[in-house]
């Protein structure tokens, strides 16, 4: 059976870290335009100084998920349901999804949408941004029961963590509308969505990158050459 090339995968992890990171730092220098409290959306919405920076931000973290999804594709849930569909696939509909919240901003203001000024592009950028979300968090709880041992142990962490201030956030967002702590609790989870993403990519891919560069150590003290099927299983 072939394994999967341990050199190509270490070099999608880093392109997976370095998107991740240069968005982050994209929609961070964004952000340091307003002296006000915003949500992240508005920062894309139409008319605002900040809209092509942000929407350049969020495409390169929306490459960095997709990225990741590659590096994890054989990451699995010991959850029976969960286990049907691979934790990666749902990293890549919440990335999808938030790609059409990306190319539909919300309309200046971002109202909301239990208000009458709300447009029919504010439904569709609000809809296609939860749904990721929670696409998201389904990844996150499927990667918190994954057999890799330190892969769940920080997907339990981040996940709750994310859910919690999130969650916490959206509420104050609902009864209170733009309101300095529910903005600040939506840049703090989106933040560490993306510590997250990048976490796991690190720990699944350092293990794999470790036995590579092993490899020839082991080939060397056995002697000779050793044949390429040999070779393929001291992988596992």
């Amino acid at each position: 059976m072939l394994q999967r090339p341990r050199t190509a995968d270490v070099a999608v992890a880093a392109l997976a870290v370095a998107s991740l990171v240069a968005g982050a730092v994209v929609i961070g220098d964004a952000r340091a335009i307003y002296e006000r409290h915003l949500y992240i959306s508005e920062l894309g919405a139409e008319h605002m100084r900040s809209a092509a920076q942000f929407q350049a931000g969020f495409v390169l973290v929306i490459a960095g998920i997709l990225l990741v999804a590659v590096s994890v594709r054989d990451v699995r849930t010991r959850l029976p349901v969960l286990r049907l569909w691979a934790p990666s696939a749902a990293l890549v509909v919440a990335a999808t999804l938030f790609l059409v919240a990306a190319a539909v901003p919300c309309s200046p203001g971002c109202p909301s949408l239990l208000g009458s000024e709300a447009e029919p592009r504010d439904w569709v950028h609000i809809v296609a941004a939860v749904l990721g979300f929670v696409a998201g968090c389904l990844a996150m709880l499927q990667f918190a029961t994954a057999r890799d041992r330190w892969v769940a142990r920080l997907s339990t962490a981040g996940g709750l963590a994310v859910g919690v201030i999130a969650a916490t956030g959206g509420i104050i967002s609902l009864a209170r509308g733009n309101t300095d702590i529910g903005s600040a609790m939506e840049f703090v989870a989106a933040g560490l969505g993306v510590l997250w993403m990048i976490a796991v990519t690190v720990v699944h891919t350092l293990p794999h990158a470790a036995a590579d560069a092993s490899e020839p150590v082991r080939a060397r003290s056995r002697g000779g050459a050793v044949p390429v099927g040999a070779a393929a299983r001291l992988e596992d």
